[in-house]
């Protein structure tokens, strides 16, 4: 952690001296800009006294300086803000290594589903989420794409192609930050793909309009030869056309100012998208995975980013369509803007159905570079080994990857199948509860092409269903109680259709007496044993354990110990064989005053 701490100090320094530097660059610029502003009319008129030849000549070597010295100046502050765009990444990282969650970026809270099968109790979305901490996408493809993966396993010949990329892509943090710094200076935080992707399907008004294509193409040669015979001979032809293509765009007035409000508010969103496919498009990759995203993109011999920028140009051209010497001059004799909105539906209606597969190819690129960059971060995580068989889970020194370092206690741990499950009891605050979130939250990295908190994991491809916060719900006139039956409810259908699954339970059925609660609890381990589920089950009830000796061999104690030293508790988070002897909860009810000595006296 020091190391990348220090790495990302570096480059803060350094940017910030670039800039800095820039800064120095422009104060000087600023000066020379109004010198030579001034310089070429002061001198103008003092040497064209002596000779005109002389004053143009300095005059137009001033103007052209000045020129030099504006584009100079543009270029640095474009440089300066995008100086500044990647201090401010940098800063975001070493905020994330030291707080586990990244400021910067979006949180994914609402991809959070009431009734996903364990988004919420492993923290995968939402503020202080793993979401927050690995997402480093600019796009709202992105986002999505990255949602999904964390969302549900992919397959394992996907998943090894995903590790083989983020090795890849963990390796090229300037590329990575370069297209995250563009991103922001784009401004696509809140940019919605939909908007874009369904109006390249659509037609355009103008779409089919065979007869007016006709007319705005042979109307301005004749505006043309009209205004030509005004000069030489008489100015009624003139007037006739103008008045004609008055009335042309007067009937078209509403369907151009609709195409044009519809076309222009996608294009800086697209000049920021073809930007990063044109970074992409110029790498020489390795990975199968992204070798298959770059021909994805190459539909043909053109380049995708040439495709949309040559749309991104013609929408600027179609917002100079507000200007007033285009209006009343170019438009008005020679239909700029129609011919402009003509080229855009050619554009559509030969590319428009591509946007969606390219933009697919975008939020794959950032969901991978999202990884790389948790992979760079943490260079001492492993890539998990995905095993073809159910069940098998193996992990070396795993912990939790949204604690801190520092306070981190990680576990070896095996647990292997079908048909088995672990009972895990401990005290409270032992960390049976963290324990199960590791190993949930581990799995969902290593089903999603991440690396993993651990030094070494092999794992079934399996979907992870949990039960462990649940909720009433006074909108639907819930308890918690039955609240949880239905979450168990789904869990048993999926054991019942031998589902792959792992179930990590969290003292289940707490809601009921401590006599139900046992019964309910007993029933369903031996229910899950039955049917070849997979699960672990933490809880206080220490009478469970006895199913050990009952189902040998599927049934599996393990617990967290504590160490008692008079009031004081010590507690070394480390998973054990067995099950827990030593319980904490008197020591800690006489902390919070309550008087247990009061029922001796009774």
């Amino acid at each position: 952690m020091k190391q990348k701490l220090s790495f990302y100090t570096d480059r803060i320094n350094d940017f910030n001296k670039q800039s800095s530097d820039l800064q120095k660059q422009n104060r000087n610029l600023s000066f020379l800009r109004l010198i030579s502003a001034i310089g070429a009319f002061v001198l103008f008129y003092v040497i064209l006294s002596y000779s005109l030849l002389i004053a143009s000549t300095v005059a137009i070597t001033l103007v052209l300086s000045l020129i030099y010295f504006v584009r100079r100046y543009n270029r640095n502050s474009k440089n300066s803000k995008r100086l500044k765009a990647l201090i401010e990444i940098n800063e975001n990282e070493i905020s994330c290594l030291q707080t586990r969650h990244s400021r910067l970026f979006y949180n994914g809270e609402e991809y959070l589903k009431p009734n996903h099968s364990y988004a919420s109790d492993l923290d995968v979305f939402g503020k202080y989420s793993l979401f927050q901490l690995i997402n480093r996408s600019v796009t709202k493809t992105g986002n999505n794409t990255l949602a999904n993966w964390l969302s549900k396993p992919s397959s394992n010949k996907e998943i090894r192609k995903r590790q083989d990329a983020v090795k890849e892509l963990a390796k090229k943090i300037d590329w990575r930050q370069n297209i995250i710094q563009y991103g922001f200076t784009g401004k696509l935080k809140n940019d919605d793909p939909n908007f874009v992707i369904e109006w390249g399907k659509k037609p355009s008004l103008f779409h089919g309009q065979k007869l007016l294509k006709i007319v705005v193409t042979v109307m301005p040669f004749l505006s043309l030869a009209a205004l030509i015979y005004a000069f030489i001979g008489s100015q009624a032809p003139i007037t006739i056309m103008i008045l004609a293509n008055i009335g042309i765009h007067y009937f078209n007035r509403k369907k151009v100012s609709k195409e044009h409000e519809q076309t222009s508010k996608r294009g800086e969103m697209l000049k920021t998208y073809s930007y990063i496919i044109e970074q992409f498009e110029r790498g020489n990759w390795e990975s199968e995975k992204l070798n298959e995203l770059k021909t994805t993109l190459a539909t043909d011999d053109q380049p995708t980013a040439k495709k949309i920028n040559q749309l991104t140009r013609l929408i600027e051209l179609l917002d100079q369509r507000l200007n007033l010497v285009v209006q009343f001059l170019f438009n008005l004799l020679f239909f700029y803007e129609l011919h402009i909105l003509f080229r855009i539906d050619r554009w559509k209606e030969k590319y428009g159905h591509d946007i969606e597969k390219w933009f697919d190819a975008i939020s794959e690129i950032e969901a991978i570079s999202s990884l790389a960059n948790l992979s760079f971060n943490h260079e001492d995580w492993a890539f998990p080994k995905i095993s073809e068989k159910h069940f098998e889970l193996e992990l070396k020194e795993a912990g939790h990857p949204l604690i801190d370092q520092k306070a981190r206690v990680n576990n070896d741990y095996q647990l292997n199948g079908p048909g088995t499950v672990h009972i895990v009891t401990g005290s409270n605050m032992a960390g049976k509860s963290t324990f199960l979130r590791t190993v949930g939250v581990n799995i969902v990295l290593a089903l999603s092409g991440a690396p993993v908190c651990a030094k070494e994991m092999k794992v079934s491809n399996v979907e992870v269903n949990t039960s462990m916060r649940i909720k009433d719900s006074i909108e639907d006139n819930e308890s918690s109680f039955y609240a949880e039956l239905k979450r168990i409810q789904q869990v048993i259908e999926k054991v019942n259709k031998k589902e792959k699954t792992l179930l990590l339970l969290d003292e289940i059925l707490r809601g009921t007496n401590s006599k139900d609660k046992h019964t309910g609890s007993r029933a369903l381990i031996k229910q899950l044993v039955k049917h070849d589920a997979v699960a672990m089950v933490a809880t206080h009830d220490l009478e469970l354990s006895i199913l050990e000796e009952e189902l040998p061999g599927q049934v599996e104690n393990r617990f967290f110990d504590i160490k008692i030293d008079g009031d004081q508790l010590y507690f070394d988070y480390k998973v054990q064989k067995g099950f827990c002897k030593t319980f904490n909860a008197p020591i800690l009810m006489r902390k919070m005053g309550i008087d247990l000595e009061i029922l001796k006296e009774a």
